[in-house]
C-alpha cells in the first residue's frame, strides 16, 4: 500500500484458505459461522490444515453473500478461544478442544475475499433444502419466536434461535436432554414407523424391507438434525438392534453400546472426548443397569401411580450415572429434575408428533393452522411449566466441583455399591467402604483439610 494509504493486512499475519462448512446465523451483535482451515501459507511455506474455527461477521451486507460451502481467502492472524466470564467453571475452551475448534476471527466485509463455492452432492443439498422448508413452515405456521424455536430444535436441531434464558431455565430444571435431539427422539419416531409399518413385516421379505425403510428413515433424520454425536450414536445402535432382530439373534443391550461405540469412534475418536457423547452412553448404560432395580423399590397396585412410578424411576435412573460426568463439566445439580421431567417428556414427545404431522399436512390450510394453533399450545405449557420450577427455590446446586481423580472414586463407589445391593455380593461391601474413605481423602486434600 501506498504511505499513509489504510490497509487491513498484518505484515506478518498468515494467509488462510477457510471454506465455511455453516450458514451464519445472526447473534447479538454479530453473525457466526463455523468453518474449516483449508490451507495456511506463512514462511514461505504452504501447509494443509483440517481444523475448524469459528468466523464472526461484523457486516450484514457481506454475510449475505455468503453460505455453506463458500471459500475465502485473508490475511489475519487467528484468536484463541477464552472460557466464558460467567460458566460457573465450565471449561468452553477444553469443550471447543474436543471438536476440533482451535480458534476464531472476527471479520469485516473488506477484510475476506471470497474465491469459490463448492458445491454439495445431490444428497446432501437436498437435505439442506428440506431441513429449510421444515424452518419454513414451523416459523409460517408457528409465528411466535418463543414457541417456533424450541419446536425447531426438537424437530431438526437448530437451536440457533433459541433464546438464552430458555435454554437456562431448560438447563436449571435438568430437561435440557429433550431440546438436544438424542436417543429419546429417536426412540419415538421408530416406534411410530414400527407401528405404521406392521403390514409389510407380516410377509418373509417384508421384515428385511421394513428394516431398510426404517433405518433409511433414522438416518437421513439423523443427517438432517445436524449429525450430532448423541443422535448418531443413537441412530447407530437402532441399526444394530433392528438388525440383530431381523436375523433372530437374541439382543445384548450392553454388546450393542460397546459395538455403536465402537464403531462411532472409529469414524472419529475424538468423540470420546464429546460431552454429550459421554453424557449419552451414562445415560444409556444407567438405564439399563438401574432402571429395573430402582422400578421395584416400590410396589404399588393403583395403575395411575405405577404408571408415575415408572416414569419418575426412568429419570432417577438416568441420574446415577449422568450426575458425575454432569457435575464434573458444569458444577451444577438441578435439585427439581424429577419434577421438571415427569411433565417435560410426555410433554415434549407430543410436540415433536404433532412438529412432524405439522409439517406433513401443512399444504392443508385448516389442518396446517390447526395443528399450529395446537402445537403453540402445548409448547407455551412447557415453556411455562419450566419457566416456573426453574424459579422455585434452591431449584439449582451450584458451585459443585469434582476432580478426576473423585470422579474416578465416584464410579467406583456406584460399580461396587451396585454388586453389593443389586448383585446380592456380600464381599463388595469393603471395596465400596473403602472406595468411600479414599473419596473423603480426595475430598479433604481438595479443600485443604489435609496437607498432600
Amino acid at each position: 500500500p501506498k504511505p499513509g494509504a489504510p490497509t487491513l493486512l498484518p505484515p506478518r499475519a498468515p494467509t488462510l484458505l477457510l471454506r465455511i462448512d455453516e450458514d451464519p446465523v445472526a447473534k447479538k451483535q454479530s453473525y457466526k459461522s463455523l468453518a474449516t482451515v483449508k490451507w495456511l501459507y506463512a514462511d514461505q511455506t504452504c501447509y494443509y490444515q483440517s481444523e475448524k474455527v469459528f468466523i464472526f461477521f461484523s457486516d450484514k451486507p457481506s454475510v449475505s453473500e455468503l453460505k455453506a460451502g463458500s471459500i475465502l481467502v485473508l490475511r489475519k492472524p487467528l484468536q484463541p478461544i477464552e472460557n466464558f466470564p460467567n460458566a460457573s467453571g465450565f471449561d468452553y475452551k477444553k469443550y471447543c478442544r474436543g471438536k476440533h475448534i482451535y480458534g476464531q476471527l472476527r471479520l469485516r466485509g473488506n477484510e475476506y475475499a471470497i474465491i469459490a463455492h463448492e458445491n454439495k452432492n445431490f444428497f446432501l443439498s437436498w437435505l439442506d433444502d428440506a431441513r429449510s422448508k421444515m424452518l419454513q413452515i414451523i416459523k409460517k405456521l408457528i409465528p411466535q419466536k418463543s414457541e417456533n424455536s424450541l419446536l425447531e430444535a426438537l424437530l431438526v436441531g437448530f437451536t440457533t434461535d433459541l433464546d438464552p434464558e430458555l435454554l437456562r431455565d431448560y438447563a436449571d430444571t435438568g430437561v435440557i436432554h429433550i431440546i438436544a435431539i438424542s436417543g429419546l427422539h429417536l426412540a419415538l419416531i421408530c416406534h411410530m414407523l414400527q407401528l405404521a409399518l406392521k403390514k409389510i413385516s407380516e410377509k418373509k421379505s417384508g421384515r428385511w424391507i421394513k428394516w431398510i425403510l426404517i433405518i433409511g428413515f433414522l438416518w437421513c433424520y439423523s443427517l438432517l438434525s445436524g449429525a450430532s454425536p448423541s443422535v448418531i450414536r443413537a441412530a447407530a445402535m437402532f441399526s444394530l438392534v433392528l438388525f440383530a432382530k431381523n436375523i433372530l439373534r437374541q439382543v445384548s443391550i450392553f454388546n450393542m453400546l460397546a459395538a455403536s461405540a465402537f464403531l462411532l469412534l472409529c469414524f472419529d475418536p475424538n468423540w470420546f472426548w464429546d460431552t454429550g457423547f459421554q453424557l449419552s452412553y451414562a445415560a444409556v448404560l444407567s438405564l439399563c443397569l438401574f432402571s429395573g432395580p430402582v422400578t421395584r423399590l416400590l410396589t404399588l397396585k393403583n395403575k395411575f401411580l405405577l404408571l408415575l412410578w415408572q416414569a419418575a424411576s426412568v429419570s432417577i435412573a438416568a441420574q446415577i450415572l449422568t450426575t458425575p460426568v454432569s457435575i464434573f463439566y458444569f458444577h451444577r445439580f438441578p435439585s427439581y429434575f424429577l419434577l421438571a421431567n415427569l411433565l417435560a417428556v410426555p410433554l415434549s414427545s407430543l410436540i415433536l408428533i404433532g412438529g412432524i404431522l405439522l409439517c406433513l399436512f401443512s399444504l392443508i390450510p385448516v389442518v396446517g393452522l390447526w395443528l399450529g394453533w395446537t402445537e403453540s399450545l402445548l409448547i407455551r405449557l412447557l415453556n411455562q411449566f419450566i419457566h416456573y420450577v426453574s424459579g422455585l427455590p434452591g431449584a439449582v446446586l451450584s458451585d459443585l466441583k469434582l476432580s478426576i481423580p473423585q470422579l474416578i472414586t465416584t464410579y467406583g463407589i456406584i460399580f461396587c455399591l451396585f454388586h453389593f445391593m443389586i448383585l446380592k455380593k456380600k464381599r463388595w461391601l469393603f471395596p465400596a467402604m473403602l472406595s468411600v474413605c479414599v473419596f473423603a481423602i480426595l475430598r479433604w486434600i481438595s479443600m485443604g483439610a489435609l496437607p498432600v
